[in-house]
This record gives C-alpha cells, sequence and structure tokens, in this order.
C-alpha cells in the first residue's frame, strides 16, 4: 500500500491550482502560436517515464541494525515549456512512486513540481507571474541527513509552496517609469517544525533619469506563520545612481524602516547605503550592495567572469530571508539548480535557460534531480549570510563543476518560541562543497562522478551534523528519447551524540520520453 508525503490538503490544492493555470495557460499558447511556432519548439509539451531499482545495504541508514532493501521508484511525468506569444513559462513534474520489498510499510508516493511561468495579461502593461515547488527537504541540519529521497529518515518531509504576483509598468510621459506589485507567497510542510506560512507584499517604484538615474520605493510585507504569528515590514526608500562611465554606475540610497520583528510594537529606524555596478569587459561583472538596516548591515557582493569555456562566480550575501519552505544556508539543491544558477550569466531569460539547462543535462546524460548539497527548514524569519564560490568548464568530452558553499542564519524574530534548529538564539553555521565531473565516454554515453560533503554545527547547543557522498554513473543513450543509468553510490554520515552510519548502494534507472 502507497502513503503520500505529508502535505496538508490545503497547499495540496493550491498548488493544484497553480499547476492547472500554468499549463491551461502553456495549452492556450500552443492553441494560438500556430504550427509554425511548434516547429520551432517554441511550445512543448513532453511526457515522461522512469523506472529506478536501488539496492541498499542500509535503507534505514543506521549505525548498527543495517537493514538492505530493494526498492523500486517509477515515475512518470511531464515538462512543459512556452516561449511564445503572451505565455512564457516552463513546467516539470513527476509523481514518484516508491515501493520496498522488505518493508511495503514504507510505500509512499512522492510529487516534484517545479513551474514557473509570466503571463501577459494586457500587451506591456500588465503581467501575472506564477511558480510552484514540490520537493523533500531535510527538516533540521543537525537530524540524519540522506543522498537521496528514498531512504527511510523521519529528518525528511515533503514542502509545497507557490507565489502568485501580478503586476504593472510603465511609462509616465518621457518623465519617468513606475512599477507596481502585489505578491501573495505560501508554503506548508508534513513537519511541525518547519511551520506553515505565508507572505503578502506590495510594492511601487517610480523612477527616471539616465546618466543621473532616480528611484523610489515603498513596500510593505507582512508574514503570518503556524507558529511564529504576524509580522510586517514597512520600507520608504529613494536611490540616486551615476553613470560615471558605460562600464561603471555608483549610487547612493536612503529611507525609513518600520518593523515589529523585535516586539510587538513597531519600530522605526533610517536605513542608508551604497551600490556599484562595474562591467570592465562583456564577460565579466563586478556589482555589490550594501544597506544599514535594523538588524545591522544587508549586503549584496557578486562577481561573475566568463570565459569560452569557463563560468565563474561568486556571491556573497546578507539580508533577511522569509522565505517559508525554501532550503536554507548553503544549499545547492540539485544538479539542476546548480545549472540554472551558472547558466544565468548565459541565457538570462528564465524559460530559455531551462530549456538549455535541460538539453545540456540530457546530452551529458546527468541525471537533474541529483542531490548535490541539502539545507533545513526553519519556522520564522531569518537574518542569513550565504557565500558561494563556483566553477564549470565544459570541454569537447568532458565537463567540471566545483562549488563551495557556506551560510550561517540566526532568527529575525525574536517573540517566536516554537522549537526549530534556531531557538534559543541558536545560530547555524553551514559549509558545503561538491565537485562533479562527466566525461563523454562515446557520442551516446558519458561517466560521470560527483563527490560532495557538507557539515552543520550550531553556536548556542553545540549540535552537529555531517555527509560525505561519493557518486559514479554511467549513463547511455539509447535513441533520441531513452537513456539508462547504473549509478554506484557509498555515503558516510553522522550527528552528534550519534555513532555514524554508512551505506552503499547500486542504481539502475531505465528513462523515456514521449
Amino acid at each position: 500500500m502507497l502513503r503520500t508525503s505529508r502535505l496538508s490538503g490545503g497547499f495540496v490544492r493550491a498548488h493544484a491550482l497553480t499547476l492547472l493555470a500554468i499549463a491551461g495557460a502553456a495549452a492556450q499558447a500552443q492553441s494560438s502560436a500556430g504550427p509554425e511556432l511548434a516547429s520551432l519548439s517554441k511550445f512543448t509539451i513532453v511526457p515522461t517515464f522512469s523506472a529506478t531499482m536501488i539496492l541498499t545495504d542500509n535503507v534505514n541508514l543506521s549505525p548498527r541494525d543495517r537493514q538492505a532493501e530493494l526498492i523500486t521508484q517509477l515515475s512518470p511525468g511531464i515538462q512543459i515549456s512556452s516561449n511564445a506569444g503572451r505565455i512564457r513559462g516552463f513546467l516539470g513534474y513527476s509523481l514518484n512512486a516508491v515501493a520496498y520489498a522488505r518493508e511495503s510499510s514504507s510505500n509512499n508516493l512522492q510529487h516534484a513540481l517545479n513551474a514557473a511561468a509570466t503571463i501577459e495579461a494586457v500587451e506591456n502593461w500588465a503581467f501575472v507571474d506564477l511558480t510552484g515547488n514540490i520537493s523533500q527537504q531535510a527538516i533540521s541540519a543537525f537530524g540524519t541527513q540522506s543522498a537521496d529521497n528514498t531512504s527511510v529518515n523521519a529528518n525528511r518531509t515533503a514542502v509545497s509552496s507557490y507565489s502568485i504576483s501580478p503586476y504593472v509598468r510603465g511609462r509616465i510621459g518621457d518623465f519617468a517609469t513606475y512599477d507596481a506589485r502585489l505578491t501573495y507567497a505560501n508554503s506548508g510542510s508534513g513537519s511541525s517544525v518547519a511551520s506553515n506560512g505565508s507572505e503578502t507584499s506590495a510594492s511601487v517604484r517610480v523612477g527616471g533619469g539616465s546618466r543621473l538615474g532616480w528611484s523610489v520605493d515603498a513596500s510593505r510585507q507582512s508574514f503570518e506563520q503556524d507558529a511564529a504569528g504576524a509580522a510586517h515590514s514597512d520600507r520608504l526608500s529613494g536611490v540616486l545612481s551615476y553613470t560615471v562611465t558605460p562600464e561603471l554606475r555608483l549610487s547612493v540610497n536612503g529611507g525609513r524602516e518600520s518593523q515589529n520583528f523585535q516586539g510587538s510594537d513597531s519600530q522605526s529606524e533610517t536605513t542608508k547605503g551604497w551600490g556599484v555596478d562595474w562591467t570592465p569587459t562583456e564577460r565579466t561583472r563586478l556589482s555589490a550592495t550594501r544597506t544599514q538596516r535594523f538588524f545591522g548591515d544587508s549586503h549584496s557582493y557578486s562577481i561573475l567572469h566568463r570565459t569560452p569555456r569557463t563560468v565563474w562566480t561568486y556571491t556573497d550575501s546578507r539580508d533577511l530571508t522569509s522565505g517559508f519552505g525554501q532550503l536554507r544556508l548553503s544549499s545547492l539543491g540539485t544538479a539542476y539548480d546548480l545549472f540554472f544558477a551558472q547558466f544565468a550569466s548565459i541565457e538570462p531569460d528564465p524559460v530559455a535557460r531551462a530549456v538549455l539547462v535541460n538539453t545540456f543535462l540530457r546530452n551529458n546524460n546527468i541525471p537533474a534531480n541529483t542531490v548535490l548539497l541539502g539545507g533545513t527548514l526553519a519556522s520564522a524569519t531569518l537574518v542569513q549570510r550565504n557565500q558561494a564560490l563556483s566553477f564549470a568548464w565544459s570541454g569537447l568530452r568532458d565537463t567540471l563543476t566545483v562549488s563551495l558553499s557556506q551560510g550561517e542564519s540566526q532568527r529575525a524574530d525574536q517573540v517566536v518560541v516554537v522549537s526549530d534548529d534556531f531557538a534559543n538564539g541558536n545560530q547555524v553555521r553551514q559549509r558545503g562543497l561538491s565537485v562533479g565531473w562527466a566525461h563523454r565516454l562515446t557520442p551516446s554515453s558519458t561517466l560521470n562522478a560527483t563527490v560532495s560533503a557538507q557539515n552543520s554545527r550550531g553556536s548556542a547547543d553545540g549540535r552537529s551534523s555531517r555527509l560525505e557522498t561519493v557518486l559514479v554513473t554511467w549513463a547511455e543513450r539509447l535513441g533520441d528519447r531513452t537513456s539508462v543509468t547504473l549509478s554506484a553510490r557509498h555515503s558516510r554520515g553522522d550527528t552528534s551524540g550519534q555513532d555514524g552510519y554508512t551505506e552503499s548502494a547500486l542504481i539502475a534507472t531505465l528513462s523515456r520520453q514521449f
């Protein structure tokens, strides 16, 4: 008997509505685009199916009571992309049925969704952004960490999130441009530690100028969480920028912020900061911003450099994070997430980039859902700093990716009493490393290897965890739409106060696109 991974009914229905809205919009784009656009692959619907067999020597990730298991996973799915007309977006969904040969009570269904679309409701004026995501995530950074979603692990839950954001943008004569947006985001999980939450925000921006530019921004954000209650933040700020040369722009900003994160009464404070954007060449860009806010300095630094075969990126950010249900700290997510971020400099359009990434992964037989580094969930808004350095090199037959990341977070809301990783003023620090190599053996086969390591530690309670994984995969394309992969995996994990575990597995997957 299969049981569905825990998700509240309201969030499943909400995601179903988002899924239907995006799929319906895509279908409308197909009907209006005509065969000539379909022939140009501006709209595609691709049903998919994969069957996976996993033979593991430690399905429960136990230090002593190791149990071997044969796991079967059947995954029907669909991929939709639209790059035509007034509908631009992509959707990837799969329903993963996981069955265990010895412990059928652990059988379960897992939903996986990654969707985003922009609908142009009124030409060149009114738009609606839609996003939806369902994934399996670690509940606690200090619980047992696993290399995939088929291990029997109580420290894993299904997390569901979606957002709807209508907005308008246009010009006020030749004087200025404007942008007004409303956003509603919602997230839920099957864990009481990571509470259900929602965020509602409204923002208006007016700006103009050329060499000497200006803008005024006003915004209000409201946060509602089952465990944490309500909080809000209101901001009014102005920005002056000056383009010194076509390659260099400087800016200063100042304003006022009111919030109640640190108590029931609102507190108002002045904000001020600066920014620099420098693009010395078409392949190199440096950007830096820094603003003084109620929780200290927030900043965002980034460096990007491309050569014909490499992409180098470095980011360092510190800010208030309210993304309920999203992976925290130094998470890199899946192989798809990593390449989607690294290909941003090559293809800024997210729809075209999604097609580019999926094509690249398919041509190199790299499983898109390979988990690189996991994260952790929270029940309240956090002050979070993330640093990440990544490198990607693509040769004639080889592809190399290297990613290092570290992050630290602590709760911004001093009123919340829920016991998650950030309770009692605990600051969570996490570091991660992932190295991936893919070698094309023949025009249809590749050999891939991924080595990853991550560790987490709490500043107040001293808890910690570590996970190290080695994955080697041989992949063969049996045709344009069929492929088979054979993998060997070895993982080692431990948590403070417990003995560590090891797990080895052999994995075979047959995938088909229709």
